[in-house]
């Protein structure tokens, strides 16, 4: 099983998705995407894509004009990168799994637009506090992945973003919110014959609930329908195509 991992470009935080991934199969092999390191053509070898966080995607790529310059460590080569990435694993029907700014980008890519800064747009604080990730309770939507990983309760997240999806992109759903509206993960809405896709706002690889559902039950997830795709082809899961409560 090979997984790739987009280049966050800060190598401690990227070996923490690493062993997360690891955490739900020791036998994985995890290869580190990158514009400056490896080709689009690696995409072609692996079985599943893991969407990393890091810096804003460009406001431009969503119809938006940094006026009041909101947007932080913009990289339009990661962002380009990444779009073709995207389009490469949907094509592939390989299993698509988004953090934070990886939800975003893939919101974007559907043609999704995203909130330039939470707390000017008169949300609560959602980012790092005093150098550590803030917390706040998720609400999961009925029906969904995030329901079937967790239950319907309130889950506790980790928390340090300071955008967040505003319009949701081409085909997708809310599968968690926060109290204050903010969209915390996103799913297709219609899945059948769709593959594999989770997109989650918080940080799961680096959750000090390390064993919760929200941590790694999502990575198990994935890794399960990575391997599910592994045996069966292009044949969807059952977790892929109907969700419980």
């Amino acid at each position: 099983m090979r997984i790739g991992l987009t280049d966050n470009l800060n190598p401690e935080k990227f070996e923490q998705y690493g062993r997360w991934i690891l955490s739900a199969n020791p036998l994985a092999e995890i290869v580190k995407l990158s514009p400056t390191l490896t080709s689009k053509g690696e995409l072609a070898g692996l079985d599943g894509l893991v969407l990393t966080g890091g810096g804003d995607v460009d406001p431009e790529y969503y119809g938006y004009e940094d006026v009041s310059g909101l947007a932080r460590e913009i990289n339009r080569a990661r962002d380009e990168f990444e779009f073709q990435l995207i389009e490469r694993a949907l094509d592939r029907e390989i299993p698509i799994l988004g953090v934070c700014r990886g939800m975003q980008i893939m919101n974007v890519y559907l043609g999704g637009t995203l909130v330039p800064d939470l707390r000017k747009a008169g949300h609560e604080n959602h980012e790092r506090q005093q150098g550590r990730d803030g917390e706040h309770l998720v609400m999961p939507v009925p029906h969904t992945l995030v329901a079937a990983i967790t239950g319907l309760g309130s889950q506790a997240v980790n928390s340090a973003h300071h955008q967040a999806v505003e319009h949701l992109g081409r085909g997708l759903m809310a599968s968690a919110v926060s109290k204050d509206g903010v969209i915390e993960a996103a799913e297709w809405s219609l899945k059948d014959n769709m593959p594999f896709l989770l997109l989650v706002q918080w940080h799961p690889e680096r959750m000090e609930a390390a064993d919760s559902a929200c941590a790694r039950g999502v990575a198990e997830i994935f890794v399960r329908e990575v391997q599910h795709r592994q045996s069966h082809g292009n044949q969807l899961s059952p977790n892929t195509q109907e969700t419980t409560e």
